[in-house]
């Protein structure tokens, strides 16, 4: 009778160690495409919402905004540290009808997602209700939601009637 081969624990080790990359990638890769389309569901669902909503909606925002053009300054916290971004907003019946971005960030990674954010926003906020507008995820940029949001929320704190 032969004796049995063993495996090295060395080697066993490393085998272990492969196998739990293996499935962690896995999971981060299911994880990325999950959020993309959840951001893809939640702009789609925000969209047939508004389109059923709208004129009740439309109707309440328009008495409790004063009409106008509002600035403020969002602040959210990023890798590289505490950042912030301009936003001015026209609002007209309860209605954002133009706004404007002014990219404040100091780290370079952040300046690149707000350019990101700012070149993708506008389409998601002009001609929307002021209070259906909140952003989550831009051109792949999360972090700058939040400065947009915050600013947004001092706007619409401004602008109540």
């Amino acid at each position: 009778m032969e004796p049995r081969k063993r495996i090295h624990p060395g080697v066993a080790a490393i085998i272990i160690i492969v196998l739990i990359g293996i499935v962690a990638t896995t999971v981060i890769a299911i994880n990325n495409a999950n959020d993309t389309t959840s951001d893809e569901t939640i702009q789609t669902s925000q969209s047939t919402n508004e389109s059923s909503t709208n004129n009740t909606t439309n109707e309440a925002s328009a008495d409790a905004y004063r009409n106008g053009t509002y600035s403020a300054t969002g602040e959210y916290v990023s890798p590289g540290g505490r950042e912030s971004i301009g936003l001015t907003v026209i609002v007209e019946n309860g209605i954002i009808t133009d706004t404007q971005l002014e990219q404040n960030a100091t780290d370079g990674e952040a300046r690149e997602y707000q350019a990101a954010f700012a070149s993708g926003y506008k389409q998601l906020v002009v001609g929307k209700s002021i209070d259906e507008v909140s952003l989550s995820r831009v051109a792949g940029s999360s972090l700058t939601s939040n400065g947009f949001n915050d600013a947004l929320d001092q706007i619409k704190a401004d602008a109540a009637a």
